[in-house]
Parts: structure tokens; C-alpha cells; sequence
């Protein structure tokens, strides 16, 4: 669990940051957690834009933690910013 302080560092870390992921007409299929997982997996903080179906924003919210297995750092307009920490302890990129 991340707390308020680490929650806003990690905002600031991630507003020179671009989508990784784009979720258009065909809304939160498998083939986009995979899509989602694999980013995390390479790059630990990445945004997620909501083209279209911006009502599954809240959706992939709450799937985040369960599903995603990690924390959402914020939610602006149509982008949600999500953060997954490496488990490798001296490999992760954001000391927090």
C-alpha cells in the first residue's frame, strides 16, 4: 500500500509521461489487461487514455488492484495513471 505522500511523488513523476495504453470502442477486454500487465511490467508507472467508454474508467479502477495487482496513482480527465513496483528490489526505477 502506498501512502498520500508517495501517492502525490508519483504524480509528479508521471506528468512528462505519455499513454501507454489507449482503450477505445472495444473497452476493457483481455487482450488490454495483458497490454496493461506488460507495460507495468516493463515500465512500472504508465497512464492508460480512455478514447472511448470513458464509463469503464471507473471499472478499470477497481479491477486495478485485484486483477492488475497494483495501486492507482490518480485519475485526470480521461487518464488514469497506475503504478506496479518491480519486485526485484534494486531493479525498481522510482525509489518512493
Amino acid at each position: 500500500m502506498i501512502n498520500s505522500k508517495q501517492r502525490s511523488k508519483l504524480r509528479s513523476l508521471a506528468h512528462h509521461i505519455k499513454p501507454s495504453v489507449y482503450i477505445g470502442k472495444s473497452g476493457l477486454t483481455d487482450g488490454v489487461y495483458a497490454s496493461i500487465t506488460e507495460s507495468l511490467d516493463s515500465q512500472e508507472l504508465i497512464k492508460v487514455k480512455f478514447n472511448e467508454n470513458k464509463d469503464l474508467k471507473k471499472k478499470l479502477i477497481s479491477d486495478s488492484e485485484v486483477i492488475l495487482s497494483a495501486f492507482v496513482v490518480g485519475s485526470i480527465g480521461n487518464t488514469v495513471i497506475i503504478y506496479k513496483p518491480n519486485e526485484e528490489l534494486n531493479q525498481r526505477k522510482y525509489k518512493i
